[in-house]
This record gives structure tokens, sequence and C-alpha cells, in this order.
């Protein structure tokens, strides 16, 4: 029996050749596109699931609120982790986490790697994979753990455990010995690096080992037993905090700081490892994969929508078949099984088509996404059930609800063609679900679009245009690359100004972005402000505003312990108006302000302009990147021409220098590719809807070819037989937009509070996406309405 019904399926999919050709491509391209969102949902959601204790490991972060709004603290200072090891009983083991960047030399070979500062508990911590070494690698102050590639890359080989490297450390070479080699930190590893020391062997670190004022690392620590409980952690860790962070808890309540709901100014939680890639920086989890996979099953719920109202539609040129098959004794069941194994055929066909479009298509998608996915994850075996079942939901679903409610009616309707029908309610709502996805997926890509168009244009407070950022890196004293750059450029015409600083604007092209804080007692108050280390000529470069007192100058030699702040932190020590002047205690040390700079953002806009305050003194911290103002017409000539000059300045950069604007945007690399997937999304949803319009309004008007030759016989012109074609039609999109606007409006509406600089949404944003929509919907409507209102009655007529 199966065999016949094989036989018949496969003899029908050759008759009703363009109806199952719509089926196949819309199953196709709807099976390829869920593959790839599925595929890097999957990719999203496998982060950190190599490491063996990655139940019993969290980062530690602290919580308050200042000024009524949560702030989240994930920074500590050095004699932290030991003291929280030590205290808190739940705790196994604890490492700090410091990122930074190493020049290693072996023989003639020279490479700036990044390096992280770590504890001996690191590589028992985290279950990387070794290709030699154990766990205790990292015992001795004068270990050094490299990564596979590295190792290769300065020795030729990966054979390296017990020889000797050289690491260079204010101007000098100290060697260190090789204790482990580390596979390629994996892909979905929110941890990476290529080489590891200990934390002692970091900068600056004696001057900080019992300060409890600076922070400047994270801390990750692993648990005796699973976590899950936060709230029993942050109060274990009461104590604790009363007893190191008195004084900050104090201020905080003194300073008018809201307390939580156990009447704590400051408290500590655990991150679980497992939330730490999709976290925002502030404790919460991003719901990127999940919005991925929601996008996927829409489209895949569309396309099983076309095949669901496509069947019955033409069920109805099938009624005369299946009323002679139940008059010559077969049953409802037989029938059913009859017409689910022709809709499994196509499925089959749709799922194979999708497939092989999928690993065609793998190649182009990480390339423009930057993702590594392999046709090979989907072979997984987790990944392979549920490809699995969903394509069993979908033949069971998208073939075997049809195929029931068209076997199901008795002899006597099916011949007199009422069957049909009794299914116009559900295909009906089918088309208004379909048309609602389609229709909110295009307005989502217009706000989103908007936002990030205004985010890429908005006056950042700086001028970001025609300015080189250059990572200084290691190998060279940074004062001292600083001086022979200025020295070099200083002949060059197109060259207006160079500057320096600490921090980067934006994300350069040795990926770090950073902020330092410090917090200080002003006038009986507890102040934090963000704080910079510029050079001389660092607002000229940078396009900044003065907007009281002077710039800092070499003609004041006093200016090297000078400050500028912006008018967000003078509005901390009494506007405006009264700042200039005034002295700050700011790390131990006196600074007079002797001006105040416009606000500016120097981070994303995703945050609020904080506080800030600059300074030129060179005993706090070195300069880290030099920036470089030009006036030219050829941009990348001169941007080839400052990359050369500081090559020969400092042969050992590995990071090149880079546009500020440039700089910015990849601050936002995340959220364009998620526009990029929502812009495909919709393209592939309105496609899909319309293919199956195409398709449905070509049934519809075949079965009403003689309606339409008597109306014109009557009389009607073709543009009211168009009208009365496509008023079904609208009806229904017109009910989608209904559904569409409130939903979308929701969705959108929580995704713009994560910028705190967003748009706000217009009514011609929704208008935009309707119409759009609507001319889509007409046309394909309209080309066979057209057709038929144009061809000749006689024809349509011809048997009657």
């Amino acid at each position: 029996m199966i065999k016949n019904y094989i036989k018949i399926a496969w003899r029908n999919l050759f008759r009703s050749k363009t109806i199952n050709a719509i089926h196949i491509i819309g199953l196709s391209i709807a099976i390829a596109t869920s593959i790839l969102l599925f595929l890097t949902a999957s990719f999203e959601l496998s982060f950190d699931n190599f490491h063996e204790n990655r139940k019993s490991i969290a980062k530690i972060y602290l919580q308050n609120r200042p000024d009524g709004n949560l702030e989240y603290n994930n920074a500590f200072p050095t004699p932290f982790a030991s003291a929280l090891k030590n205290e808190i009983p739940s705790i196994d083991a604890v490492t700090r986490f410091y990122n930074g960047s190493i020049l290693l030399r072996n023989g003639d070979k020279q490479f700036q790697v990044g390096a992280k500062y770590v504890d001996p508990d690191f590589l028992s911590i985290f279950s990387f994979p070794k290709v030699s070494g154990t766990d205790q690698a990292l015992e001795n102050l004068d270990a050094i753990v490299l990564d596979e590639p590295t190792a290769i890359n300065l020795f030729g080989t990966s054979d390296v455990l017990g020889k000797s490297i050289e690491i260079e450390n204010n101007g000098s070479w100290e060697s260190k010995i090789i204790t482990a080699v580390l596979e390629k930190v994996p892909k979905n590893s929110s941890l990476t690096f290529t080489a590891l020391v200990r934390f002692e062997t970091k900068p600056n670190y004696k001057d900080n080992v019992d300060n409890w004022s600076n922070v400047d690392h994270s801390v990750f620590a692993k648990f005796k037993s699973p976590i899950s409980d936060d709230e029993t952690f942050t109060k274990s860790t009461k104590a604790f905090m009363d007893n190191y962070y008195k004084n900050e808890m104090e201020m905080l309540k003194r300073d008018g700081a809201q307390p939580d709901a156990d009447g704590n100014y400051s408290s500590m939680h655990a991150m679980p490892l497992n939330e730490l890639h999709l976290s925002d920086g502030k404790g919460g989890s991003a719901l990127f994969p999940y919005i991925l996979i929601v996008i996927s099953i829409l489209i895949l719920f569309i396309a099983c929508s076309n095949f669901i109202n496509l069947t019955f539609a033409n069920s109805i040129s099938r009624n005369k078949e299946i009323g002679t098959r139940k008059t010559l004794g077969a049953t409802a069941w037989q029938l059913v099984g009859q017409l689910w194994t022709e809709s499994v055929l196509i499925c089959l066909i749709g799922l194979f088509l999708g497939i092989v479009v999928s690993v065609i298509l793998i190649p182009q998608y990480n390339s423009i996404m930057n993702y590594a996915l392999s046709f090979r994850d989907l072979l997984l075996p987790e990944n392979l059930i549920t490809v699995i079942l969903v394509f069993a939901v979908i033949s069971l679903i998208a073939g075997g609800l049809p195929a029931y409610q068209i076997a199901k009616p008795a002899i006597i309707e099916t011949f007199k063609g009422k069957t049909g029908r009794k299914n116009n309610v559900l295909r009906n709502g089918l088309t208004v679900v379909q048309f609602s996805i389609a229709i909110g997926l295009i307005i989502a890509t217009i706000i989103i679009s908007a936002q990030l168009y205004y985010i890429a244009n908005r006056p950042l407070g700086f001028d970001k245009s025609e300015v080189i950022s250059i990572p200084i890196g290691k190998g060279i004293d940074p004062e001292q690359g600083l001086l022979r750059m200025r020295e070099s450029l200083s002949s060059i015409p197109w060259v207006k100004s160079v500057s320096a600083s600490d921090i980067n604007l934006g994300m350069g092209s040795d990926g770090s972005m950073s902020n330092s804080v410090f917090g200080f007692e002003y006038e009986g108050r507890q102040i934090s402000t963000s704080y910079m280390r510029i050079d001389y000529d660092y607002l000229e470069t940078l396009g900044i505003k003065l907007i009281a007192g002077r710039d800092i100058s070499r003609e004041f030699p006093t200016d090297k312990v000078a400050v500028l702040i912006n008018k967000k932190m003078a509005q901390q020590i009494g506007g405006e108006a009264n700042a200039v002047g005034k002295t700050l205690s700011i790390s131990e040390k006196e600074s007079t302000v002797v001006g105040i700079i416009d606000d500016f953002n120097f981070k994303d806009l995703r945050q609020q302009v904080t506080p800030l305050t600059i300074s030129a003194n060179p005993d706090i911290f070195d300069v880290a990147y030099i920036f470089v103002r030009v006036s030219t017409q050829d941009l990348k000539e001169s941007l080839s021409t400052i990359e050369g000059i500081w090559k020969k300045i400092n042969p050992s950069a590995t990071a090149s220098p880079t546009y500020l604007d440039e700089n910015t945007q990849k601050m936002y690399a995340n959220d364009l590719r998620f526009a990029r997937i929502i812009i495909t999304g919709s393209v592939i949803a309105i496609s899909i809807a319309c293919l199956g319009l195409f398709a449905l309004a070509l049934l519809t008007i075949n079965f009403r070819t003689k309606e339409i030759g008597i109306r014109k016989v009557l009389g009607s012109s073709v543009a009211g037989i168009v009208v009365l074609l496509s008023t079904g039609i609208l009806k229904h999109l017109l009910i989608s937009i209904l559904i569409a606007i409130p939903v979308t409006y929701y969705f959108m509406k929580n995704w713009l509070q994560g910028f705190e600089f967003r748009i706000d949404m217009q009514w011609w944003m929704y208008a935009l996406g309707i119409i759009f929509t609507f001319l889509i919907a007409f046309a394909t409507v309209s080309y066979h309405s057209i057709k038929i209102a144009r061809k000749n009655p006689v024809d349509s007529l011809r048997d009657e």
C-alpha cells in the first residue's frame, strides 16, 4: 500500500507542476534560512560549554543604586580575590583576570600577543584544552603558558615545554619558562587570550597589592557545588561587604543612594559562566540567539501557512477524484494516507533543497555576519535531532492537517464541491497571521535601520573624521614613541595636530575598549569619575569644545598635575560657574581644575555620558594610543603613510592604525549584524508570503473564470474586476496591519530602551512598512487579476 501511495504521489507531483513548484521553493527557502539562523543561535548558546566545571563557575560583580538607577561593577582591587577565597566558605578557587598585552622574543623573532594576567587556579577552574602541561603550570612566578599557534610562530613547533622565552617589561627583557601549551582558544569561548602569565607580574602590581581603591580587573570563582541561587550567595557575602566595603556603603547612604530589598547599599553577586557571553555587562542576559530562533520559526510558519492554504485551495480541483475513491470503497484514513504521502514527498524535496542551499550559502553567510559556522555543526546529535523533530512537525501540520480536512467530508459534499468552503476560516486566518509577521518584520527593519543610522551620524561631542588612531603596543616606551612620532610628522603639511591618550575612542584594530574610574571624597561627599590620561593638543586633535577656563598647555609647567573636567563632572563639584580653580584629590594626588570641556561620548551610545576627568600627568597612566588629525583628499594613502612612519619608529607594533570613524562603527558590530539578520528575515518572509499569495490568487481566479466572463458580458470594466478580485486579499491585509502594529511597537520600544541615545518611533515608519507591504501584495494579486480581466469572455464561457 505504501509503495502505491508513493507512486501516486510522484505522479501527482508532476500533474500540478506550478503549485508544487511553489510549495517546494517556499519550503526550501524557509528551511535554508532556518538552518542558518538555527546554527547561529546554537553557536551563540554553546559558549563556554566545553568547561567541565561550567555549572560551578561564576564571574563576580557588585550591584548598587547610587542615584536610584541600578548600576553594576565587575572591576575589583588587587587584594579582593584572596580575601574572598579565604572568607567565603562556598568558594573553592578564585582567579583574577587582567587584560593586557606582552611582547615575546625568541632569538630574532618577536611577537606582540594578547595576554591575560591570572592566578595559579586559572587552569584548574577553566578547562581549556591542553597540548602539553598540567593544571599546575602557573605555580611559579616565572611561568608562562602559550597557545599552540603562538608556540609554532616563535619556535616552529608546539613541543616547547620547558623552553625559555623572553618578555619585554618596562624596556628590559625577562626570561620565562613555558610550562604549558594550550590548543587555540575555542571560538565559542567568552575568554580569549594567546598567553597567560601570573597576575603578580602585571604592571603596578606592587603599588596596589594592598590598595582597595584601585580597581582594574575581573574576578572569577569556582564554587564547591553548582550555582543555583544567587540570592543565597549574596546573603553569604553580606559580612564580607560590611567589612571591606563599609566606607563605600556609608558614602552611598550619605549621598542618597537607594538600598535593595534587604537594606544593602551595595551587594555582591555571581553571574554563572553560561550567562557570560550573552551578558550585556550589567548582569542581564541578551535575547539575541532566542530572537534568531523566533525569526526562523516565524519564517517556517509562513512557509507552512502557504503550504496549507495552497493545498486547501487546490483540493477543490481534486473533489471528483476524492469522491470517486470514496465511492469505490476508500476509507477516510486511506485517503489521508495518500494525501499525506504526497505532502511528505514535497516536504522531503524541500528539505533536501533547503539543506543544499544552506551548505552553499554558509561561506557567504560567515563572511557577511562574521561567523565561523560549518555544516558539520548541523550533524551534531542534538542539532540533528532538532532538525528531524522540526521536519516531523512541518510534515505533520503542513501535510497532515489539510489531508485530514480534505478527506473527512461525506461523498455527497465532496462531489458538490462544498468541502473547500469549510476551510475558508482556517485559510483566511493563516493568511492574516503570515502577513502580520511580514509587516511586523518590515516595520522592525525600518526602525532598526533608522536607529543605526542615528548612531552612525549623531554628533559625539568630538570630530571623528580624518583622525587616525595608532595603538602604541609593546616594544617602545610610550612617551618616547609619542615624542618621536611628533617629530616625524612635524614636516608633513597635511598633518594638522598630534596627541595621545591612555584609552581609544571606539574599538581599534587591537580590539581594546577600556575605561578607568576613580572614586574620591570631595567636601564630605563621595565623587566618582572616569579618568583619562591625555597629552597636549588633545582638544585640538579631537575637536572637543572648551566651554570654560583654558586647555592644558605646555606653557604652564604646573599643568602636568592640572585637570580638565566635563560638564557632568562640573555638576558634581558645584556647577560650571564655580568648578574652575578647584582642587581635586584624585589617585591621592592634588590636581587643579583649569578648564571645563563639553560632554562627549567616550563610551558607546548605549551608555550615558558620565563624569570625566582628563589629565596630562604621566605618573598615573602611560599613553597607549596616538591620535593624528589629517587634512587630505586621499585618506587611504594618508593612512598608509602614517602606518609606514609608525612601523619605522616601533617595528614591534602589530596593531594597525585606523580612522576613528571606523572605530566608532565597530562598537555596534553586533547591532549591525542583528539588523542584517532582521532585514534578511523580512525580505525572505515577505517573499515567501507573496509567493503563496501569488499561487493563491492564481487558484482563486481560475475558479472564478466563468464568473469574471459573465461580469464582463454584463459590462464590468477591467478596473472593476481587478478591484473585485483584490478586495478579499486587501481585507486580510488590513486585519494583519491592526495586529502587527501594536506587537511591533511593543518589541521595538523594548529594543530601543537598550540605547541611552535613541530615536523616537515616528508614524511614518509604520506607514512606510504598511505601504510597502500593500504595494507588494496588490501587485502580486493584480498581475493575475488584470490578466484574467483582459481575457476574452468567449474563452471563459465557451463550454456553457
